[in-house]
């Protein structure tokens, strides 16, 4: 009898255990990443409510229970849930509605972390290996400017060779379907448990598109650490290039990407003194030379030529894998959430972000202060 009330104790205390309760859960922070092969510039932010929601679902909280911890009423949840259901954030399993997009969370990310940091290792050699082909690619695409690679190498071996650029290719030859239909758009989404600070946490890189008049600013870098002019906060406007107070920050910030197309297009341009030296201390210039590249926009297409340079032996190196990702897949927790096409696409993010963060630590990617760019005139 002992025996017994001690096995049922024992399973008690596990099935406890295992129970997330919704407030553990809530107080994790989660960042939402977004990913669309043909419409790099749509904008998509659910609202925390909604975000809360999917949250909860993924870890199956009771729906009566989620309307008590939400304060939601019937009528209110109803409208929250065909939302969601309606443009493809959930879906319906064995009558009840579970996430349809990708999560990583806490009780997972370390496990996958350890995973795909090894693969973002063995992934970076490509680049190496690679690297005069990726240079002579990219000096002819801006043979007529004065650009050093190890200025621009950030943004052309991150963004172009390992992330955004690559990442059509990586659509088209290896994971060969449809991006997944959201309401009336196509993109990936996804939410990842993102303590700041927390270097045990899988990174991902976000291609960011900021829309100006006769320019798109283009950056690249990890979520929430983008810095870069269009994100430079007001302190640093006024204190490193004498932004005066009663001017805005965006007409501020549009200016000084005018100036940077002039020191790209004017022979012996100078901007006035307090730009000029701000340039050089947040990074946008190295030795008053430009370390964002500019491309017309019909080039930029071009950038697919540097691509070519890896394309190949990358695309090589994860068909020869299919099995080993198979199985993680198969063996994981995402099974009945997001299928295997759209979990590998996460997974690509998150090994790619290892290769760049490898040939950082091997000083082949020059970090400077400011988020590597390109600006694309239109």
């Amino acid at each position: 009898m002992k025996k017994l009330i001690y096995i049922l104790l024992m399973l008690f205390i596990v099935s406890c255990a295992n129970k997330k309760d919704v407030k553990s859960i809530l107080n994790v922070n989660y960042e939402q990443y977004v990913l669309s092969i043909e419409n790099p510039k749509i904008k998509v932010n659910l609202g925390k409510i909604d975000k809360n929601i999917i949250l909860l679902l993924h870890y199956r909280i009771d729906e009566q229970e989620i309307k008590k911890q939400l304060k939601l009423n019937d009528s209110l949840w109803n409208d929250k849930i065909n939302y969601l259901f309606g443009n493809g954030f959930i879906k319906k399993k064995d009558e009840k509605f579970i996430p349809s997009i990708f999560i990583l969370d806490e009780d997972t990310d370390k496990d996958l972390k350890k995973f795909t940091d090894s693969l973002g290792n063995e992934l970076s050699i490509i680049t190496v290996d690679r690297l005069d082909k990726i240079k002579e690619a990219t000096n002819k695409i801006f043979q007529s400017k004065n650009y050093q690679f190890d200025d621009i190498s950030f943004f052309v071996l991150g963004a172009v060779v390992n992330d955004y650029f690559q990442i059509k290719n990586f659509q088209n030859e290896f994971i060969k379907s449809f991006v997944p239909q959201r309401g009336e758009q196509r993109f990936y989404y996804a939410l990842i448990s993102n303590e700041i600070n927390n270097n045990e946490q899988p990174k991902i890189y976000e291609t960011t598109f900021y829309e100006y008049p006769k320019f798109d600013f283009i950056t690249f870098s990890l979520n929430k650490f983008d810095y870069n002019i269009p994100t430079f906060p007001t302190s640093d406007l006024i204190n490193s290039f004498g932004k005066k107070p009663q001017v805005g920050d965006s007409i501020f910030q549009l200016h000084l990407i005018e100036e940077i197309y002039k020191l790209s297009t004017t022979p012996d341009y100078k901007p006035n003194k307090n730009i000029l030296e701000g340039f050089e201390k947040l990074g946008i210039t190295n030795k008053y030379k430009l370390k964002i590249p500019l491309i017309d926009s019909k080039k930029l297409k071009d950038l697919n030529n540097i691509c070519e340079a890896t394309k190949t032996d990358l695309i090589n190196y994860f068909e020869t894998r299919q099995t080993l990702f198979l199985k993680k897949y198969l063996n994981s927790n995402f099974v009945d959430e997001v299928n295997y096409k759209e979990w590998m696409i996460w997974i690509y993010k998150m090994i790619s972000a290892k290769a760049i963060q490898t040939l950082i630590d091997k000083n082949i990617i020059k970090k400077g202060i400011a988020s590597p760019a390109l600006i694309v005139i239109k």
